[in-house]
Parts: structure tokens; sequence; C-alpha cells
């Protein structure tokens, strides 16, 4: 029979990590942590404590149940609803999925938990002090709330706990009452709480000390009535525990747990989530060794929680011989991190280049970035991300989240490509979207350890949708206690591809399966089946007007044009006017251009020559003249025109994002394109031609190469020569054009331009019996 007692039987079948709930008594207590709202307490022993202390110790550390193994039985103790089961150790050995799902259920977040109950006790005690300017102040009240647990405020030795209150605010002792009664007679344990609860904890009360108004009730009473600045923004996304548990757990497998010191940074460590578990993970593999701690952050209160949390750490589990170093910066990148760092851990600020108004912070992160970004706008997360590279020592480690667009963005390909160089990526996962609970922020997560070396990553690819990375990094810790290579679910993959990265100039992750169709689709390139879009076509931008309220009209109002301006105006595809290969007309653009020139070189001649035109454009002279590389002397003109569409022409068109329903051929020359792209072909094409290439480019197969290739966007991906140049279709003149697979992938084009969208359903078979693999 499976050893339940042993903990690594929940690590190795559930993807659970066990942690000691009080490590320096060296019981076998301990709190399993699953990623999510579902972790719970578990013993692996009998004991005579009472139904209150397990009580405490599952609600103390915000998990609703406390498990302990017996002779024959599980006993569940569920706090919440204030019960104990017993399940035989034969039932759970025999239904050990059904079992945990059963757990799953029982374990949901309510009002009554721990963190919300605290931080409702502190909005209170905010009300009746209507403290609400002073965040240091605000901050340093819970943590007196909370040392005041287990000790008479009155007497607390602040320098023991890096913090002071100069005024203890009247009415206090109700608050510190209230607290310690607990919720249903459960009492809260500090040390729990501390080193369990604290990431949530301290997340919750940064954002009530800054959305917090304080409120009374109709007779002056305190109010706990939450109001937030809903216009407010902040770029700080607080770090999830089960995320930092798990870069931090994957970092430490890197690190020779015998060296005598280990030297730990975190340059934008808010209120140390990364070093508060590094240094708990640290202790669970009884790493005997000088740790020394440093953290920077801009803000005074995430400072102060951490010297809180850290001096804590180091009183009771470390015996006060960390060495720690806090400080608050106006700007980390000016500051000195080193280059003999351990390990490196960090959230760096998720900040788009729009949202940086400060000149010296746009010049500072450049700066700091330097050759390594070609031109564009850079997220303040990649001059982290660089500047912690060189901070590394050695043999060092870096753990970090990042903007997934550090991943993919052509204008961070230098920067990618150093960091090759000089690092091997150990680990590297596409999270998604719905890691960080304030933002729908794209996140990626990166582990890179000093030197380089020729091995490839473990790669994690997540489906976009809530719940599956929490799943995902079980699974990795499940995979790796039982030394599986690969894993292959619906939501999430989990392997070592052979080499990485998968596209040239991208850090992209696909999953195992997109992964395995691209390998298989090598050797159709090798044989000339295939070869590359930009071996066929320039993919070119369409249309910039500038402003398109001026220049694009609809269907209805080119109605009214007279017939002698007709011909200035031209059919233009927008991002909506191509759906399943067929192109609608929407709207037309002014487009005062013939093959060789402007048709007009003045403002009089404009004038003259089209008087209705002018008249409405010139409600707009102002906004026009205004725009960059435009003046008075040609302010009637687009911003870019693009002079090879001058020349009516047959062309295949996309739109400028989308998938494989976005494509369309005018087979006339009617159209030009602003909001999409032409797909310009290097050599002669037949019409034929062009359908047979409509047809590859709406078929299910393209799709999965988008996914692969190129960026997402919305519900589709860029479709712009950058991220589509390398992705193989077939050869068209190596083809015999009395061939089946020709002629009937011409067929299949022309009923989806004739508006048979079914056709779409045909492509596939054809393109992977003759051209593909299957995927």
């Amino acid at each position: 029979m499976r050893n339940l007692g042993d903990k690594n039987f929940w690590k190795k079948n559930y993807g659970l990590l066990p942690m000691h709930l009080v490590p320096q008594n060296g019981e076998e207590r301990f709190l399993m942590l699953n990623g999510g709202t579902s972790d719970f307490c578990f013993q692996s022993f009998d004991s005579d404590d009472s139904l209150e202390t397990y009580f405490q110790s599952s609600w103390s550390t915000n998990t609703k149940n406390y498990l302990i193994l017996g002779e024959d039985k599980l006993k569940i103790f569920n706090w919440y609803n204030n019960s104990v089961e017993e399940v035989s150790k034969t039932q759970i050995i025999s239904n050990s999925e059904k079992f945990y799902e059963y757990l799953l259920l029982k374990s949901f977040k309510t009002q009554n938990d721990v963190v919300p109950f605290i931080i409702d006790v502190f909005r209170q005690l905010r009300n009746l002090t209507l403290e609400k300017e002073n965040a240091k102040e605000a901050l340093n009240l819970l943590y007196l709330l909370l040392v005041s647990i287990e000790e008479d405020f009155s007497t607390i030795k602040f320098e023991d706990w890096g913090f002071n209150v100069e005024n203890i605010p009247d009415r206090f002792e109700y608050f510190v009452e209230t607290i310690r009664a607990g919720i249903k007679s459960i009492k809260p344990n500090l040390d729990l709480i501390l080193r369990h609860t604290s990431g949530a904890l301290f997340q919750e009360a940064h954002r009530e000390v800054i959305y917090f108004s304080p409120q009374r009730d109709l007779f002056g009473g305190v109010s706990s009535k939450l109001i937030t600045k809903t216009d407010s923004y902040s770029s700080i996304h607080y770090t999830p525990q089960y995320i930092a548990r798990s870069i931090v757990e994957n970092c430490l497998k890197e690190i020779d747990i015998d060296k005598n010191e280990l030297t730990i940074l975190d340059p934008a460590c808010g209120s140390s989530e990364f070093l508060i578990e590094v240094l708990k993970q640290l202790r669970e593999l009884d790493y005997k060794g000088r740790v020394s701690i440093r953290g920077f952050d801009i803000s005074e209160s995430a400072i102060n929680t951490s010297r809180f949390l850290l001096e804590y750490e180091n009183r009771i589990q470390w015996q006060n011989n960390l060495s720690i170093e806090l400080r608050v910066v106006d700007d980390s990148l000016l500051e000195n991190w080193g280059d003999n760092n351990d390990i490196i851990l960090m959230n760096p600020p998720f900040v788009s280049w729009e949202l940086i108004k400060n000149k010296d912070s746009r010049a500072i992160i450049l700066d700091t970035l330097s050759a390594s970004f070609k031109k564009g706008k850079p997220n303040q997360a990649s001059a982290f991300f660089y500047k912690a590279k060189g901070a590394l020592a050695g043999s060092g480690i870096l753990g970090c989240v990042l903007p997934s667009s550090i991943l993919q963005r052509e204008s961070y390909s230098s920067l990618r490509n150093e960091f090759q160089e000089e690092l091997t990526i150990k680990l590297i996962a596409k999270l998604g979207n719905f890691v960080f609970e304030d933002a729908l922020t794209d996140v990626s997560l990166f582990i890179g350890k000093k030197p380089k070396s020729a091995l490839a990553p473990k790669v994690i690819w997540t489906k976009n949708e809530k719940g599956t990375v929490q799943e995902a990094l079980r699974e990795l810790r499940k995979s790796t206690e039982n030394n599986e290579l690969s894993v292959e679910e619906k939501n999430y993959s989990i392997y070592t591809p052979t080499s990485f990265p998968f596209v040239k100039d991208s850090w992209n992750i696909i999953s195992l399966k997109e992964n395995n169709f691209i390998k298989n689709t090598e050797r159709f390139i090798l044989d000339n089946k295939l070869v590359h879009i930009s071996k066929i076509f320039t993919v070119k931008q369409g249309i910039r007007s500038g402003n398109n309220n001026a220049f694009i009209i609809s269907k209805e109002e080119f109605e009214s044009i007279p017939e002698a301006e007709i011909h200035l105006y031209r059919k233009v595809i927008g991002n909506d006017s191509i759906k399943n290969g067929v192109i609608t007309l929407k709207n037309y653009i002014w487009y005062p251009y013939n093959e060789e020139k402007s048709l007009f070189q003045s403002e009089g001649e404009l004038l003259d020559f089209a008087p209705y035109s002018y008249s409405r454009l010139l409600e707009y002279k102002n906004v026009l003249t205004n725009r960059p590389r435009n003046s008075e002397a040609n302010w009637w003109l687009l911003s870019e025109h693009r002079a090879w569409l001058r020349k009516k022409e047959k062309r295949l068109f996309s739109t400028e994002f989308g998938k494989s329903d976005s494509f369309g051929f005018d087979n006339v020359g009617d159209f030009v394109v602003e909001r999409g792209n032409a797909w310009s072909s290097k050599r002669a094409m037949s019409d034929d031609d062009f359908f047979f290439y409509l047809s590859v480019f709406s078929s299910g197969i393209f799709d999965n190469f988008l996914s692969i290739f190129s960026k997402p966007i919305m519900s589709g991906y860029y479709l712009g020569q950058t991220y589509t140049k390398d992705i193989p279709i077939p050869n068209i003149y190596n083809l015999d054009k009395k061939s089946e697979e020709y002629v009937k992938l011409v067929e299949l084009g022309k009923e989806l331009s004739n508006g048979n969208s079914l056709a779409k359903y045909s492509i596939d078979e054809v393109l992977t019996t003759y051209f593909y693999p299957k995927f």
C-alpha cells in the first residue's frame, strides 16, 4: 500500500508542495500547497490536540481543512462547517483522484477566512481614526494590530519588529480584542499568519491603503464600507503566491545547497513575496549557510512591510543570522545591483512606454537597455530584465515574471539573443492573461542560469483560460517528481523540445502538439514542397491616412460625391471588410493620386478642380496641418498613401490582424487597403494562382501556423510581414497547374470568394493530403 504518511506521496500524486507549519519544532505537520484556494493542513501522526487547535491552524493558514492520518483512517477537520469526517486509508488509495476532488469541493473562499477578517478589522480601525493620507502610519497600525494578537501592545519592543507607532489611537484595545476573538471562537495564531498568509494579507492591505475612503454610518458609528477609486491606475501587479512559489522552487533546484553563502536580490520587492518565499523554501531544504537578502522598491510602505516580515522571519526561523538590506529608492534601475548575486527574483514593473510620462524615467530605461533594444517603445520591465542578467554571479540564476511581449516582439530580438549567449534558459512558460487579479496582462515566466550551455529549456504552454496556470504548475511539480519527460493535456503542455527557440528571433511558446507539427513540417520544406511566405509574397502595410474621420467616407456619403470628383476616391479595405474570403465594400477613401503623383500641387488647384471635396476637407484643415510630415502646403494629402497602391492591380489582401477568415482576393483591382495588408507576389501570378493561395491562407492549418509564428491580439493574430514571413506554404512555382491538388484549391478559393464559407472545411483535407502533415 502506498504510504499516505510520506509527504512525497502528496507531491507525486497531486503536485502539492509540503511546507512545515512550524519548522522550528520539527514536527511532521505540513501546509499542503496546491496553488489555489484548495490548500490544506496535514499531519502524518495521530495526536491528542484539541479540536480548537486544528481549527486554529487551518483558519490561520487561510485554509479550510486539517487532515490527520491515523493507523487506519484519515480524519478531516473543517473549521468552516465545524465538522470532523473519517475516511478509510483503503478508500483513499483506491479512489485517490475522487478523494482529492472531494477535498477540493470542501475548500473555497469565504468572508470569514482569516485574510478578509483581519482586513475588515483594519478597515474599521481606520474609519475610527479617520487616518487616510499616510500609508506608512496606516500600515504601522496594522503591524501593531497583528503583533497585539500575542503581545501587550502597550509594552511592545518596536525595535524588535522594525516599526514604530508614536500615537496609539483611542479605543485601539477594542480592535485588539476583536481580532484576538477571531471567528466562531477560533483564535488567530500570529506565527502561522505571518509565515503562511502574509503575502495575501499584505497585498490586500496595500490595496486597502491605496483605495481607502473613510466612512461613517447614519448615526456616526464606524462603517466598513469600501469605496475604490475607479479612475486610478497602478502599474504594480501583485505576485500571486503560487507563482512566486513555483519560481523559487525551480530556481533552488539549480543552486548548490552546500554553498556557504547565498546572495539574493529582488530589485522590485514590493512586500517581499519572493524574498519571504525563498527563505521559507531554504529552511525546508535545511540550508545551513549564511543568507544575504537585498530588496529595493520605490514604495516606502512596501519596504516597511518587507522589513516587518523579514525581521520576524530572521528572528524566529534564522536566529538573527540573516543579512538584510532593504531600501526605498527613486528608481531601481539607477541602483547598483552588484554582479555577484546567486539568485535574482523579481516581478518587475509592467509599465508600458505610453504610461511612463517622466522623460528622465524614459531616458533611464533606454540607457539601461542600450544597444540591446531596437527601435520602438520598451516596457519598463524589459530594462529590469536586462539589468538582472548583468547582476548575476558566474553561476547565478534569474527567476521572474515578464510581459509576454518581451518574448515575442521583434524590437526585443537583440535582448533575447544576448540572453541566449550568456545564460541557459532552464524554464520558460506562457501563462496568459489570468495571472494578476488586478489586470488582464499577458504574462510569461522565465528562469535562466549562468553560464550558457547547449541544453534546451523545459517549456510550459498554457491555454489562455482562468485556472489553467495553477493546474499546469501543479502538474510541473508532479511530473518532475515522477520523472516524466512530457505532459500533454487539452489546456497545457509541459515538455523539453529538441531545440529552442521554435521560431527564429522569437521566444514564442507553443504547445507540444504544435511543436511536433513544426518538426514534421520540416521534411516538406527540405523537399521544396513548402517554402517560406517571404519567398512568394511581400506583405505590405496599408495606407495610414492620418485622420480617418476626414478621409474615409461611407458608401452612403459616397453617393453624394459629384460625378466629376468620383475618381478622387477609392474603395477601401479596413479591418472589418473581409470575412471568409469575401471582401465587402463598406467605405471609400479620399485618394487624390494617379499612377505618377498627387493630382493637386496646391490648395488652389484642389479648390478649382474638386470644390465639393475641398469644402468637405476644409473643416479638418487645422488638425491635418499639424500631422507629422505634413504642413499647410500639403494638408489635404494622406499621411502615408503607399505609392504602390496608385496603380490599380489585382491583389490579395488581409486585414491588419485576424485569422484564416481574414483574407480576400480583389480580382478587379478596385480596392486599396487602409487597416490591413496587401500580399504582393514577387513573381507574376494568374488569377488561379491567387485563388490557390486564398485557399491556403483560409485554412485551419494556416491558423495553426499563426498561433506558432505570430503574436496574438484580441481574437486573432498580427498578419503583417514581421510575423508571417517564415510560415511555410506550398510552392506554387513547382506545381503542375493541371494537378488535382492545384485544381481543387483553386476551385475552393473561388467558392470562398463567391460567399460559400463552407468551402473552408474542405481545404484542410486537400492540404494535409498533398502538402502538410496532419495536425
